[in-house]
């Protein structure tokens, strides 16, 4: 696989830089967009650590719209993290090109490795300061070794099995050993247990935040994930556990994530 990526891929890419005008004056970090992913691709060095802080560095400009709810501390500990992961690790390699792109890329079983903001939003908002965080839909494991270079451990689980089986080994091949994968449903399976976590992060959406989820969290604790009706009307939401009776909710900002299945999955009215 990796050669045929090397022989059709990126000599393709490589055709199109040759062939492609830059202009001198215009800042990678500014044409890391949704709209102009072509342009940046073709522009961007070949290097995946050059590409990876392009990508930081677009990140840390786009969340400053988000200091006021999240604490900027929090996102330069997210982007930290984020630093030190090889995202293309995370793709099919046929793609990992396409890894640093402003987008999100499909993994298989209907499934993607979130758009890389998305991760650093999720991370700064959850926040685990080195504690102990349950990790919600492993999918590619992406999220959870970001999570795993700012907490002392992460339980992540994945309801898919090959995305699970995946995962574990890749996570294992690069040296993290703070990582738990299991199979199941995060909400039905026993992960969640009153006041075990300091950190809950879960990428896919639901008409409201499980019950089990909530309890699982310490005192002090942080849980964030996609909350609304549909797909289509969802909010980034952020639950503070204030105390042992205590709540604090923020919406951080719209997202669109894939549906949480199992005994968590959204409730469509009647």
């Amino acid at each position: 696989m990796k050669g045929l990526k090397l022989g059709y891929l990126a000599d393709t890419i490589a055709d199109l830089q040759r062939g492609s005008t830059t202009d001198a004056g215009r800042s990678l970090v500014d044409l890391w967009r949704e709209d102009a992913k072509i342009e940046w691709l073709l522009q961007a060095p070949a290097d995946a650590r050059q590409r990876r802080t392009l990508m930081i560095d677009a990140i840390r400009s786009r969340m400053q719209a988000l200091a006021d709810r999240i604490d900027p501390s929090a996102i330069a500990r997210a982007l930290g993290a984020m630093a030190l992961v090889p995202r293309e690790r995370f793709v099919c390699p046929l793609i990992d090109d396409f890894a640093y792109l402003p987008m999100p890329l499909a993994i298989g079983l209907e499934q993607t490795i979130s758009h890389p903001e998305l991760v650093a939003v999720l991370a700064a908002a959850a926040d685990p300061r080195g504690g102990h965080v349950l990790d919600v839909g492993t999918g590619s494991g992406y999220q959870a070794a970001v999570l795993g270079q700012m907490a002392a451990r992460v339980t992540s689980v994945e309801i898919l099995e090959p995305h699970a089986r995946l995962a574990q080994r890749r996570l294992a091949s690069l040296g993290y050993g703070n990582i738990d994968v299991r199979v199941g449903d995060a909400v039905a399976m026993g992960v969640c247990t009153p006041d075990t976590y300091d950190a809950i992060v879960v990428a896919a959406g639901s008409s409201e935040i499980p019950l089990e989820f909530l309890s699982a969290l310490k005192p002090g604790g942080r849980l964030v994930m996609p909350v609304g009706p549909s797909q289509d009307d969802e909010q980034l939401v952020l639950a503070e556990r204030l105390n042992a009776t205590q709540w604090r909710q923020t919406t951080l900002r719209p997202a669109r994530f894939v549906p949480l299945t199992g005994k968590g999955q959204r409730q469509t009215a009647q």
